[in-house]
């Protein structure tokens, strides 16, 4: 009894590159086709374990009976010859179909791997790790390039392909502050890992932007290329402290440059709002720059409202100190000369405690 082989493909030559002779070739087809039948598989799936060199194969003139001699295995064939008393111990193995892709036409390196590349099928668990996920590949942001030639059928694996982004390379020269229009750019495909964070930004930015130096032709655009347009709230005169913002001494208007993350970008940011320092025209309005301006100031007349629903009653105080949203402030009454705390609700006006 004998149980011979170790792991290589019984289609290749043995070690030591000597050939399979007639007999063990003859045992090793009759196994694959026997084993493929017993397990409803393509003769390619089936693989037998190459048979050790110094075993010597008979020759069977009435065929090799194969068995599986172990219940539940098929990892493990008992081949005989019922004409004379031979027989081997020989190890399969079974090669599984996945859900696959292969090429569907012969591809070139760095192009680009697109869905009509490809074509998703069933194939035999390669060597090498096959690609299973590229159902999205059309809808995806990022891609694949190819790093080899491939031939069409072949199976798409990992080895084939790097990752991929889109990146923006200019067409011609552009000067600094001259418009990045959309002749002026082309889209194309490089490595990740040939690209860097400042060069993978979306093309909506280049929509209204300006170079921020002079670039030249075929150079690939990065983040600090270019000014992005932002709109802005601007001084229109020089401010002084503690001055009140309004539409006299701002403007909204087109900037281009880094923007401070905390820029002003609406009229509805400056509301009640004055500087807390002296701030020069033409300069960009950040909250920084700012601070909630006084509703009410000490002397002015008070709308004070007491009470609730139907029951309010309204009186006309004097504010006896300056007051911002929601502070208390005290109120005196000039009539009666009493004093009341109340809570700052807008501009003159004031609700009872």
């Amino acid at each position: 009894m004998l149980f011979l082989g170790f792991a290589v493909s019984a289609q290749s030559a043995v070690p030591g590159n000597a050939q399979i002779d007639i007999n063990k070739q003859q045992l090793i087809d009759r196994a694959q086709v026997w084993v493929a039948e017993q397990e409803q598989l393509s003769v390619s799936q089936v693989q037998i374990v190459a048979l050790d060199r110094r075993l010597k194969v008979p020759a069977c003139d009435s065929a090799y009976s194969i068995s599986f001699p172990y219940a539940n295995s098929n990892q493990t064939i008992l081949a005989q010859c019922p004409d004379i008393d031979w027989k081997a111990f020989i190890r399969v193995k079974i090669q599984p179909l996945i859900q696959g892709f292969v090429y569907r036409r012969d591809m070139q390196p760095n192009q680009p791997l697109r869905p009509q590349d490809i074509e998703k099928t069933v194939v035999q668990q390669p060597a090498r790790t096959p690609m299973k996920n590229l159902e999205n590949l059309a809808n995806s942001g990022e891609g694949y390039l190819l790093t080899t030639a491939v031939k069409a059928g072949e199976v798409v694996a990992k080895r084939h392909l790097m990752e991929s982004t889109q990146v923006f390379r200019l067409n011609r020269d552009v000067l600094v502050g001259e418009s990045i229009s959309s002749n002026a750019v082309s889209q194309i495909s490089r490595g990740l890992r040939s690209t860097n964070p400042s060069q993978r930004f979306p093309g909506r930015l280049l929509e209204q932007a300006v170079a921020a130096r002079d670039l030249s032709a075929d150079h690939i655009l990065s983040r600090r290329d270019f000014n992005v347009k932002n709109m802005v709230i601007m001084t229109t005169s020089n401010l002084s402290r503690g001055q009140k913002l309004n539409a006299d001494n701002t403007i909204l208007k087109e900037y281009y440059g880094n923007l401070p993350e905390d820029a002003l970008l609406s009229r509805k940011d400056i509301v009640q709002m004055e500087a807390i320092r002296s701030i020069r025209t033409n300069q960009l309005l950040r909250l920084s720059d700012l601070r909630p301006a006084a509703m009410i100031n000490k002397g002015d007349n008070v709308m004070l409202s007491v009470g609730t629903g139907l029951l309010t009653i309204s009186v006309t105080m004097t504010a006896m100190e300056s007051g911002k949203m929601d502070q208390q402030i005290t109120l005196l009454n000039p009539e009666s000369a009493e004093t009341v705390r109340a809570l700052v609700t807008g501009p003159g006006q004031a609700r009872g405690l």
